[in-house]
């Protein structure tokens, strides 16, 4: 068949197949919705008057064996944009047009006479044409998500900025930040805080990202030595999982659940608070179990003389901090503590005895055993290693037996 006989032929079909282009975009958008639920954020009259728009161009395209037009990839650029901006993944994006162009394939097909080679190498043409296409989405797309990253990144690091110098937390600016960023701001807010030590930047937006995709508003930024996550209708428990995703073990300071502006900026001391209390081991630490130490954090110089006894007491005798806090953990019972720590009653009772003796606190009395734990908790790190008491315990622990004890 000569040339321009197939170019007639491919002409002749893509006119009439644009005589129904209207049927071939409404099945192409009940296809897209159907098989992508993302869409459903899409006004369906605009969605369709993109396809229509593209198949006709698409058809012309073929008709006249020509690229894309470059009006009709600047409008599939501006499409990627706003698909970006509406929080369409760019997937998602990309396979509307394949859903569309195969719709308008499978109806050229059914409406020429005949499988020819022409037909064949108009259908090579129109996949290339989808491929310029979504090449073009794809730019736009991307060069939106970069821009809306980076301003969505601005208003977290000033929302929280301007948290911080609020005295009340119901400033306008204060307010506006918040709606801006998805929260409702007499609702209740609850921080997470986490060391920025090993944080970069770009694991700082990929956990942002990981945070839109959980259940409720959580809004995360770096201030200072702390990274700060502050959340609204967020299971709390999926926070800690994500930002441990990337970095294992990590202390997790955990504030409490607070109504208003004012109450996020006061979850957030909280959470800095315990998260300064907290041993470097990878515990999560939540200001409702360490409050009383937590709020004391900041009187801390104000204290030490008061407390010095169980700080100096407790760095030569590891093994008397462990009774005392098992003591305390296990609801001021001897036979519990024991149990817990793996050692005889009588063991513990020795311990709890020779702590009074060297601090002159008795862990028995209500004021005794709050300045023995209150030592531990706001001292524990001045010491050196955090872990040192734990470490020398457990040494402790193989070589020691009854004579041992008493020997002490």
């Amino acid at each position: 068949m000569p040339e321009s006989v197939g170019e007639d032929t491919i002409q002749r079909l893509c006119r009439q197949v644009s005589e129904e282009i209207e049927l071939v975009t409404d099945r192409a958008v009940g296809q897209i919705r159907a098989e992508l639920q993302s869409y459903a954020a899409v006004p369906i009259d605009e969605q369709r008057g993109y396809i229509s728009r593209q198949l006709v161009a698409t058809l012309h395209a073929l008709a006249e064996s020509q690229p894309l037009a470059d009006d009709v990839l600047e409008r599939s650029r501006q499409l990627g944009r706003r698909r970006a901006m509406q929080g369409l993944p760019l997937s998602d994006v990309i396979e509307t047009y394949h859903i569309a162009s195969r719709e308008l394939w499978n109806t050229m097909v059914a409406r020429a006479a005949e499988p020819t080679t022409d037909l064949l190498r108009a259908g090579g043409m129109m996949w290339d044409l989808v491929h310029t296409a979504t090449s073009a989405v794809a730019v736009g797309h991307t060069d939106a998500t970069r821009s809306e990253q980076a301003i969505r990144a601005g208003v977290r690091y000033r929302f929280f900025e301007a948290l911080a110098r609020s005295v009340d937390g119901d400033r306008r600016d204060v307010r506006e930040l918040a709606e801006a960023l998805g929260f409702t701001p007499q609702h209740e807010f609850q921080a997470v805080c986490v060391g920025a030590e090993e944080w970069s930047e770009a694991q700082l937006e990929r956990l942002q990202r990981i945070l839109d995709t959980i259940p409720g508003t959580t809004q995360c930024s770096g201030h200072g030595a702390v990274i700060i996550a502050l959340s609204q209708r967020a299971p709390v428990d999926d926070i800690i999982r994500e930002v441990r995703l990337g970095h294992p073990g990590t202390t997790v300071g955990i504030g409490l659940a607070r109504a208003g502006l004012a109450g996020a900026a006061m979850s957030i001391t909280d959470a800095r608070r315990v998260l300064h209390l907290a041993s470097p081991t990878g515990e999560v630490v939540r200001f409702a179990d360490e409050w009383v130490a937590a709020t004391l954090a900041d009187h801390r110089d104000e204290l030490a003389t008061l407390l010095e006894p169980g700080v100096t007491v407790a760095a030569d005798h590891p093994h008397l901090v462990e009774a005392v806090l098992a003591f305390a953990r296990n609801g001021f019972s001897i036979s519990a503590a024991g149990r817990d720590i793996h050692l005889h009653a009588n063991s513990i009772t020795y311990r709890l005895d020779r702590w009074q003796q060297l601090t002159g606190w008795d862990p028995r009395t209500l004021d005794g055993l709050q300045r023995s734990v209150l030592s531990l908790r706001l001292f524990q790190h001045d010491s050196g290693n955090s872990n040192s008491w734990e470490i020398r315990s457990a040494q402790r622990h193989l070589h020691e037996d009854g004579g041992a004890e008493e020997a002490e």
